[in-house]
């Protein structure tokens, strides 16, 4: 086991979903070194969710020239530590086997400790990758606790969120939000399937709905602007993660796909609805007893087609969990 220090340094580039799902490592190392500050190498604005977290935690960018000369046969011995970066008493690489040999570097730049973590399972391992993460410490002799992805919402984005639902007569925790993209194009649940759901539930039973879209969202921003003017449902359009997060936290319930942003409203506890196609949720769903895994398959080449010979039915067990969502909202 090793020993208590005062500040741990992480690097971890993964995308919005990875670091939702890293996230609760930095909460398990607070509850066995509660004295301990973290320095988080990461994309910088992944740090707004951390907001309000009991621990002090100062992010930094991972776009620092000195994590690319690590990957460099002669630089990485001469270039300048980045700021912090030599305080931390201990230090976790978190990412894939490619950066093993930047992981040896560094320790022999700090002289002190540097573990390599696999950021996320090979596809032989069907576990979640919070979890994976976990193991991986305790083999190194880090005793955590399991935990689960979970935000709170900066108060100041709460703010301006209440603001912009007020212009559209929306009261804050009195709404649905629907976020039908991702990350990776082949993943997004066909848009006729989309139409389809919308269509047979009425328009979620009634239920006041925002459509968020997002900066990954272009290639659907037609068919989201087609379903605002068909349900009068307004779209919340910001890639400000501290405001996301605020709007989340005002759901009654959230739908959407395998993406970053599903894993935001899990990890602010909105009961949540979302679909898995060609991604295993065993390993990337977001995690919660309130959260609704539902499985189905299609063609990539499907997903913006919107025409009924795309949509392939409607499954009566979906419209039934949306029913359960909505009559919990209600009662």
């Amino acid at each position: 086991m090793f020993q208590e220090v005062s500040q741990i340094g992480f690097w971890h580039n993964g995308a919005l979903g990875d670091f939702v799902l890293f996230s609760p490592i930095l909460d398990a190392f607070h509850d066995v070194m509660p004295n301990a500050s973290f320095v988080l190498w990461t994309r910088p604005a992944h740090g707004d969710l951390l907001c309000g977290k009991p621990y002090g935690v100062t992010v930094a960018s991972v776009e620092d020239p000195f994590w690319r000369a690590l990957f460099t046969d002669q630089a990485w011995r001469t270039a300048p530590l980045p700021q912090g970066l030599a305080r931390c008493g201990l230090f976790f690489w978190v990412g894939q086997k490619s950066a093993r040999i930047a992981v040896e570097r560094l320790q022999v730049r700090l002289s002190r400790p540097v573990l390599w973590i696999q950021s996320f399972p090979d596809g032989s391992i069907r576990e979640s990758v919070t979890r994976f993460l976990g193991k991986q410490l305790s083999a190194l002799g880090f005793s955590v606790p399991e935990r689960e992805p979970r935000f709170v919402a900066d108060s100041g984005a709460v703010s301006h969120v209440q603001a912009w639902l007020q212009t559209f007569s929306l009261r804050f925790g009195g709404y649905a939000v629907v976020h039908m993209g991702s990350g990776g194009l082949g993943k997004v649940w066909p848009v006729a399937r989309w139409k389809a759901l919308f269509e047979e539930t009425h328009g979620f039973f009634g239920t006041p709905t925002v459509l968020l879209s997002g900066p990954a969202d272009e290639a659907l921003a037609p068919f989201v602007a087609k379903c605002s003017a068909s349900w009068g449902w307004p779209v919340y359009r910001s890639a400000d993660l501290n405001q996301l997060a605020a709007l989340l936290s005002g759901a009654v319930f959230f739908m959407g796909c395998d993406s970053g942003v599903s894993h935001v409203a899990a990890a602010m506890k909105v009961p949540s609805l979302v679909v898995f196609g060609p991604t295993d949720p065993a390993v990337w769903a977001p995690r919660g007893e309130h959260v609704t895994i539902y499985r189905d398959a299609w063609d990539s080449r499907t997903v913006l087609k919107d025409d009924a010979d795309s949509a392939a039915g409607v499954d009566p067990a979906l419209v039934r969990r949306i029913q359960e969502l909505v009559a919990n909202r209600n009662g």
